[in-house]
């Protein structure tokens, strides 16, 4: 009798915890075996009245905490009534069937592993939906799971060979329990095949810390591998990824889907695929169905591949993939190695790159606009405290915009920091604080560069021939368009270059902002070309330069005609050296110069030298509405015009003053030009003494 009592208690004790009808009638069967009574036994007479109030703790349950799947149940249509039918006879004689569907490694198109994908054997020809529906509707969740891993790991048991030594992962259903017997013989076949078995976890499983701990625990007792299913649905966070601290993680479908049209879609993933790299977790891209996203989530850097286009689930375990995509997966990794070996990072368009990232994985050049992207944008993300020897290389035709914070770069020396392609038209925005180290930015001929933000950007360079933004001075740079809020500052040191220009000249506008120049050397130019006309439109800035040259022009060309328009601007030059002019040319044809509202002071000191126009030829001189303050000294110093050709000047409302010192006698050359003046003041003191100009009518 007493051994009998104990027979009941351990059955009560098994069904304190369970919740579908189903365990507990096989529970029932096996416990009324192990008490052998008859009928009219008083033990038999007890177990009745133990059934009963068990089966009506389970109506409670089901009332209490299942009443919703109790609705849904009563709403079922004849036909949906039928096909649970179905999935019952299915999930109760294990009708279940697995295709195998290939996991490929992005590195040679070899398969790394299988994914076991559930088959339901039915005439109805059941989807894996269908019987999770109604597994669930049904409570029988629990025995989808135990049949799940029995099935495979049994299948691993029994002919290991079939999988070709590989990895195969399989589904687990988030918050199923098992009965103690199936948890132990499940347990004892993992711990058998753990070099075998990953068990897939999906992230919105929304598991509490305690189940998770107790689970993550469970697997690491085991020695089994964890994959993060879905990463990317529902609340994906990192948060959340390093809960689970998992080996695998399979990026989504849904964020895999036109991924090479979708700069959102990339940039995300290439975080996600970083962020693994930097756990040691491996990144699985799932629901891969074409080439074009095959070759974009490589070049992402993905690990792993898995999907229709490498390979469809089958009965079939196969050894290998077509031969096709595997040469083609080769080809496109041999295309990101090759960057790799190259220290060539292609950003992607609207990525946002972080330059300490590439440091750290030995890149030197980030390539922008390789995927052809109009309207793209990319920004380079630094840290002012982190110098790099990295350059950018902008693709032929790209159109778009390139943010620089906090970067520091550089390059080779004669080599640009900043190198635009033919036809390239970019938007430069600079935020924070920015340095360009050993060179600058090129800018051809058919390109055009708009240099936008409220940032600085801290240009310093120190070699023979140098420029600083534009091009070198054997050639012609293109449009030159300076928008920003910010500052550009740029320190030179060479035998022969510019700061803002080119050799042989372009288009330039500077339009905003703040542009300092310090430059020494033996010949060059600040803002203009060297040796080809200029045409400068400066207007709303501040100009502040400050250069040391044996022959150069601050604003303007050294030996061809200038054209320089100043408009609502402040403007200081400080220049000294041999041949200087400070606004136009040293032996062009002429220089025109037409100066509006703008505060300009000029302090230039040389051997020949001129303020404001052609040193050698004729000068064409406007100042309007503004202050002009010159101080010029040298042994042949002039202050508005040249040594030959004819000078005109007009200052209109202007307050202007001119304090020349010359040793040898210009006055010769002043008293030849015509001066207009209308309004305002206009001085000019020679060798400590007033000059009365001659001013025509």
């Amino acid at each position: 009798m007493q051994e009998k009592l104990l027979i009941l208690l351990e059955f009560l004790n098994e069904t304190a915890q369970m919740t579908n009808e189903y365990d507990f009638n096989r529970l029932s069967k096996v416990y009324l075996d192990k008490l052998s009574v008859s009928s009219e036994d008083v033990i038999y007479k007890l177990w009745d009245h133990i059934i009963d109030i068990v089966r009506e703790n389970l109506f409670l349950k089901a009332n209490g905490t299942d009443a919703d799947r109790i609705r849904k149940l009563a709403a079922l249509t004849d036909e949906e009534k039928v096909t649970l039918a179905e999935v019952e006879i299915v999930i109760n004689e294990n009708r279940f069937g697995y295709h195998f569907q290939p996991i490929v490694n992005t590195s040679d198109g070899s398969i790394y592993s299988y994914e076991a994908l559930m088959r339901p054997k039915s005439d109805m020809k059941l989807s894996p939906f269908h019987v999770l529906k109604y597994a669930e509707l049904t409570d029988r969740l629990n025995d989808i799971e135990r049949a799940t891993f029995l099935n495979i790991l049994d299948s691993i048991e029994n002919d290991k060979k079939a999988f070709h030594g590989r990895k195969v992962f399989i589904n687990s259903i988030p918050k199923t329990k098992l009965d103690n017997d199936d948890f132990r013989r499940v347990g004892e076949l993992l711990m058998k095949h753990s070099d075998t078995v990953v068990v897939e976890l999906t992230e919105n499983a929304e598991f509490d810390e305690g189940e998770l701990n107790s689970l993550q625990e469970r697997y690491r007792n085991l020695d089994i591998e964890i994959a993060l299913d879905d990463y990317g649905t529902g609340y994906s966070n990192v948060q959340n990824l390093l809960r689970y601290n998992p080996n695998y993680v399979k990026i989504d479908r849904s964020l895999l889907t036109e991924i090479q049209n979708n700069p959102k879609k990339r940039h995300f993933v290439r975080e996600i695929i970083e962020f693994c790299h930097d756990n040691n977790i491996l990144a699985l891209a799932e629901g891969v169905e074409t080439s074009e996203e095959l070759h974009t989530v490589i070049l992402l850097g993905a690990d792993l591949i898995q999907g229709y286009y490498t390979a469809r689930p089958s009965a079939e375990i196969i050894e290998a993939i077509p031969y096709n995509i595997r040469q083609e997966i080769t080809l496109y990794h041999q295309e990101r190695q090759d960057g790799r070996d190259q220290h060539v990072y292609a950003a992607g368009s609207a990525e946002r790159v972080l330059l300490d990232r590439l440091v750290k994985d030995g890149y030197e050049c980030i390539l922008v606009g390789k995927d052809g992207a109009e309207n793209g944008e990319v920004a380079i993300i630094g840290s002012p405290s982190i110098d790099t020897d990295i350059h950018i290389e902008v693709a032929q035709n790209y159109k778009g915009r390139i943010i620089l914070e906090n970067a520091s770069l550089a390059n080779v020396k004669n080599r640009p920091c900043i190198d635009l392609s033919e036809n390239s038209d970019v938007t430069l925005v600079i935020c924070g604080e920015n340095k360009l180290n050993k060179s600058g930015i090129r800018v051809p001929e058919s390109a055009k560069l708009t240099v936008k933000g409220d940032g600085k950007l801290d240009i310093k360079i120190e070699a023979v021939e140098y420029f600083a933004i534009g091009n070198d001075i054997r050639s012609r740079h293109g449009d030159l368009i300076f928008e920003q809020s910010g500052m550009i500052d740029i320190g030179v040191r060479g035998k022969t270059g510019i700061c803002i220009g080119s050799g042989l000249g372009g288009n330039i506008t500077v339009g905003q902002g703040k542009i300092v120049l310090n430059l020494s050397g033996n010949t060059g130019v600040g803002i203009g070309a060297l040796n080809s006309g200029s045409k400068l439109d400066i207007y709303t800035c501040a100009i502040d330069a400050d250069i040391s040259l044996m022959n150069g022009v601050a604003i303007g060309s050294m030996t061809d005609s200038s054209d320089v328009c100043i408009r609502r601007s402040s403007v200081k030059l400080n220049i000294r050296g041999k041949e200087l002019a400070a606004i136009g040319t040293i032996s062009g044809e002429n220089a025109k110069a037409d100066i509006s509202d703008t505060i300009l002071t000029v302090n230039i000191s040389g051997y020949r030298c001129t303020g404001i126009g052609s040193l050698e030829k004729s000068t064409d001189l406007k100042v309007e509405n503004g202050a002009f303050r010159a101080m010029v000294s040298g042994e042949t110093a002039l202050s508005f015009g040249g040594l030959s050709g004819d000078v005109k000047a007009a200052f209109i409302n202007a307050d202007s003053m001119v304090d020349l010192r010359s040793k040898e006698n210009t006055q010769k050359f002043m008293s030849a030009y015509k001066i207009d003046t209308i309004g305002g003041r206009t001085k000019v003191f020679y060798n400590g003494h007033k000059v009365e100009l001659k001013i025509s009518e």
